[in-house]
């Protein structure tokens, strides 16, 4: 069995699950069987939304073990440190994957799925939709949480501009009642691949979300909050894809109001890696 472990904490964004649920879609295009594994159970909302069979949930990558058996592959997307358990999993295991944003070299002997230097990971669906037309929509999905409410800063000015709103998976109740306050429209969580597939602007912080904009066929404004490595930064502007400094909201206005510039292509790791850990 092929088991992909997404990081899923309800403090921070669900850009593994979506990478992890792209790869499950592709391998599952291709016959192989393959099971998902989250560290929250909340995220199954997200995963319904994007086509996703139900996932077992453990507490940490630390109980995988639980799950996994000796000769089966697992593929871990998490920021998790997983220490000498690391070691464990790859003497115990058929096949340990580890992905990793830019270059990042094996500890124990498991293999490194490296993002963003050569490409990044993207559901097909996406590219497939890019035909579709576009609604006259500029959306700001801002992240799956905001648990320290810093967007409550921002909100005031974004609204202004004209901007509509995502609102994340794990955004609280209340929370929610504050931000509508700024924003005309608030799309809930389980309409994320339906905003992406037909917005025609995209405002965003969260790199996968805006490649996988990119890959739909809209205009993306990606919102650099100054928190991502070089490598993905790099090949944000390689694709031609808009990087505005989060809080320079004149420069937001102008971007929202100019033509796009010219996008590049960028190489999608799907199909690769797929292949790769089927055939491990």
């Amino acid at each position: 069995m092929i088991y992909l472990y997404a990081y899923t904490n309800h403090r921070s964004n669900l850009d593994a699950l979506r990478r992890m649920g792209a790869l499950w879609h592709q391998l599952n295009r291709q016959g192989i069987k393959a099971e998902l594994i989250f560290n929250d159970y909340r995220a199954q909302q997200l995963g319904r939304e994007l086509g996703l069979p139900l996932a077992t949930t453990v507490e940490t990558i630390m109980e995988l073990d639980g799950v996994v058996n000796f000769d089966d592959i697992v593929v871990i997307d998490s920021p998790e440190s997983m220490g000498e358990r690391l070691r464990f999993y790859v003497e115990k295991y058929k096949k340990v994957f580890l992905v990793k944003e830019c270059e990042y070299k094996s500890r124990f002997g498991e293999e490194i799925l490296n993002l963003y230097i050569d490409g990044a990971l993207v559901d097909l669906c996406y590219e497939e939709s890019s035909s579709i037309t576009k609604e006259n929509s500029s959306v700001l999905i801002y992240g799956d949480s905001d648990y320290h409410k810093e967007l409550l800063d921002s909100a005031e000015a974004l609204g202004a501009l004209g901007l509509q709103l995502y609102l994340g998976s794990y955004f609280q109740v209340k929370y929610e009642a504050e931000l509508e306050k700024f924003f005309n429209i608030s799309y809930e969580s389980d309409e994320y691949q339906t905003i992406i597939n037909n917005s025609k602007t995209i405002v965003t912080p969260m790199v996968q979300t805006a490649l996988e904009a990119f890959s739909a066929g809209a205009r993306v404004i990606w919102l650099d909050r100054g928190k991502d490595l070089d490598c993905v930064v790099e090949l944000l502007d390689s694709i031609g894809i808009k990087r505005i400094h989060w809080e320079d909201w004149k420069e937001l206005e102008k971007a929202l109001d100019s033509t796009p510039l010219k996008y590049n292509s960028y190489a999608n790791l799907l199909k690769e890696w797929a292949t790769l850990i089927a055939q491990s």
